[in-house]
């Protein structure tokens, strides 16, 4: 099994589904997997030309890059996916506690009662009040 992981520039649903179109038309692919948000393609298969997928979509989109290829391994995209939703959770507690944090209405000010020292230059003593 064969994993490629290209990255394009698209802005709307309708390109997005033109570039699974443009992959799906090469032969040996199991999977195709795309993110618009991030704009990571994803291409798994048993026998597949990456070279071919890469020259289908820079034909339409210059923005194609190829940014990784090698052997797919369904264990460690599971412990990827289970770490990458971990961190997104802890990432929305996160904002969450911040948020609860920003909404908090500020406490009044306290005030402190100090005490005040005046002291008379004759001598006659101090008066504390």
């Amino acid at each position: 099994m064969k994993k490629m992981v290209a990255t394009i520039s698209v802005y709307c649903k309708e390109s997005t589904e033109k570039v699974m179109r443009t992959v799906a038309t090469c032969s040996g692919i199991t999977s195709i997997t795309f993110d618009p948000k991030e704009g990571k393609l994803t291409v798994t298969g048993e026998c597949f030309d990456e070279l071919q997928v890469m020259k289908k979509l820079k034909r339409k989109w210059d923005s194609a890059k190829m940014v990784s290829f090698g052997p797919f391994d369904a264990k460690k995209e599971a412990e990827a996916a289970e770490k990458k939703k971990k961190e997104e959770s802890e990432r929305q507690r996160m904002e969450a506690l911040y948020q609860s944090h920003r909404e908090t209405p500020l406490c009044p000010p306290i005030h402190h009662h100090h005490n005040t020292i005046v002291c008379d230059h004759d001598h006659q003593g101090c008066v504390i009040s």
